[in-house]
């Protein structure tokens, strides 16, 4: 093992505190790779919270690895287990951990620099079994899917103790890779890609599936979540969000805004309490209890914030809003603001028109954002982050021109306050209402984002940011995509992700950005991702896709209301 390597993940060791593996070997070694930085896996709460149920099976042992920033640099970097230092190779199975569809391109360089077959039918059983999960794979794994041996569909935390049983008997039976995949299969949210083909029709669209695996593949739901919140079990410096306990104390959201894939894939919304996150903070770090920050997608009133005034004054707990909803914004979340000295708060306006949220289901207005403005002015909030998409279904020159006259109304309002702006690609999302709509072209969203630069350059304190569209369509692809994909990766294997390698496959197969970005689907065209049952049925989305294109609000999710199909 390379010394420099061995040195940087020491160092990062003996920075975490927290959850430690003590266990010193097991029946079933697994490797859980987060293909991407250390900083960035270590506050992914899925990823480190899986890790430690992983290790809490018995006969399991789960150690973990990550890529650093710098590895292209590397001379023959290979990839090492972060507990003992251990070949990539010296483990029965890897598990990859995948949010971000553009991370498809980093599992595909693992594979290459460990030598390992790009593909599941192409690796027998001297070959660790290769399992992918997280919400990126979840939603969507076919672009990707025959690269892996199982991918798991869903959240994780009762499906790691059935995979466990099942690895552990794999073992003491001595199955081979086929017998293990096909007794796998029969747990639910168990995809295996190797079972399953696809027939293409001549426009370019799927006609049918066919193999042993049964689709839909349901996705699994944990529904103890509320009694059992995730918890980040390691802390360090050196993570995201340094030396801080992520908390999740609500999974999914009871907003529907139709451009969102968290809200509709991590359905039922589900609130669980701030007395059950601490008592399982006080469990994991017992007497040193570090500062703990509860990410927010929507505020329930069923939380009761006013109990933890004491804690935000001790300065035990921060509370991180993701994005503030304006109707949700009661006194009680001022005084947070205030308590914990917050600097920054973030808006998602998304859009400058009133008519455009709408269509989106978001009923707050221009009105409503320039009054709070006004009330943070009584607050020590010194930046306001906002975050808008462009090239949004119906939108117009307009919709726009409303978002400089926005900007400049919030600094009309507040002269002092820094303005922090990010412009975005709206990209389709799978299993949402706007599943069915294409990507905006190239040339429209250029054009789009000189106007906004030239028209917002002269507003004092304003900081903008713009997102580079070449990655957004990549992104698109990759998430809207099915296994017609698979040239890419079969480029990049064998010479690294470039430029001119993604180029290639532009030109090369250049009916790829036809397919899956630049056509409007049909409302019964069958779809790469309709493999995967999120609960949601298709016509629920589809009567919000016509919703949406008369501006008509959809009201939040309430406990088994039985309209979406969820909660049936």
């Amino acid at each position: 093992m390379n010394w420099k390597l061995k040195k940087e993940i020491i160092e990062k060791l003996e920075k975490e505190k927290g959850y430690k593996v003590t266990k010193r070997g097991g029946d079933v070694n697994l490797l859980f790779i987060y293909p991407n930085e250390y900083s960035t896996s270590v506050n992914n709460l899925g990823y480190t919270g899986l890790y430690k149920l992983l290790n809490d099976q018995e006969g399991i042992l789960c150690e973990r690895a990550y890529i650093p920033s710098d590895w292209k640099r590397r001379e023959n970097f290979k990839v090492y287990s972060m507990e003992t230092f251990r070949s990539a190779k010296d483990f029965d199975v890897w598990l990859f951990s995948v949010s971000f569809e553009l991370d498809f391109f980093n599992v595909i360089q693992i594979l290459s620099m460990e030598k390992i077959p790009i593909l599941s039918k192409e690796r027998d059983d001297s070959f660790p079994i290769i399992i992918g999960g997280g919400i990126a794979l979840s939603s969507n794994p076919e672009p990707i899917s025959e690269v892996f041996d199982l991918v798991f569909i869903g959240e994780g935390e009762d499906f790691i103790e059935e995979m466990s049983l099942m690895l552990l008997t794999k073992r003491e039976n001595n199955w081979d890779k086929k017998r293990f995949l096909i007794e796998a299969q029969n747990i639910e949210g168990v995809y295996v890609p190797s079972f399953l083909s696809a027939v293409y029709n001549k426009d370019g669209g799927i006609e049918k599936y066919m193999g042993s695996q049964k689709i839909p593949i349901k996705r699994r739901i944990y529904l103890n979540f509320p009694e059992d919140p995730m918890v980040s079990p390691i802390v360090t410096d050196e993570a995201a969000f340094s030396d801080m306990a992520l908390c999740e104390l609500v999974r999914g959201c009871k907003y529907q805004c139709r451009f969102c894939l968290a809200g509709y894939f991590y359905r039922p919304y589900r609130a669980s309490s701030i007395d059950k996150v601490y008592k399982k903070v006080k469990e994991l770090y017992e007497e040193q209890i570090p500062k703990l920050g509860f990410i927010v997608p929507t505020i329930d009133q069923s939380i009761k914030f006013k109990g933890i005034g004491s804690y935000l004054k001790s300065e035990e707990i921060i509370i991180s809003f993701s994005s503030l909803r304006l109707e949700d914004i009661t006194s009680d979340i001022l005084d947070i603001i205030g308590l914990t000295n917050q600097k920054t708060v973030t808006i998602a306006p998304e859009t400058g028109s009133d008519r455009l949220r709408r269509v989106l289901n978001k009923k707050f207005t221009n009105e409503d954002i320039l009054n709070f403005v006004e009330i943070l002015k009584d607050y020590p909030v010194n930046t306001i982050k906002l975050y808008f998409m462009l090239g949004l279904p119906t939108e117009e020159e307009e919709d726009i021109q409303k978002i400089v006259e926005l900007i400049t109304n919030i600094r009309k309002i507040n002269k002092n306050i820094e303005i922090s702006t990010s412009f975005s690609t709206f990209i389709p999302k799978v299993h949402t209402p706007f599943q069915w709509e294409k990507l905006a072209e190239k040339e429209y969203i250029l054009e789009t984002q000189k106007f906004l630069k030239k028209n917002l350059k002269e507003i004092s304190k304003l900081k903008i940011e713009m997102k580079d569209y070449y990655w957004s369509l990549w992104q698109g692809i990759l998430s809207r995509g099915d296994r017609r994909i698979g040239s890419l990766w079969n480029y990049i294997y064998k010479d690294g992700l470039k430029k001119n390698v993604l180029q290639k496959f532009l030109e090369e197969d250049s009916w790829a950005k036809e397919v899956y970005l630049y056509k409007e689907k049909g409302s019964t065209e069958y779809l790469p991702w309709d493999i995967i049952d999120t609960g949601v049925k298709k016509e629920y989305l589809w009567k919000e896709r016509e919703k949406a294109y008369r501006g008509e609000i959809t009201l939040p999710c309430t406990q088994n209301c039985k309209m979406c199909g969820v909660c049936t």
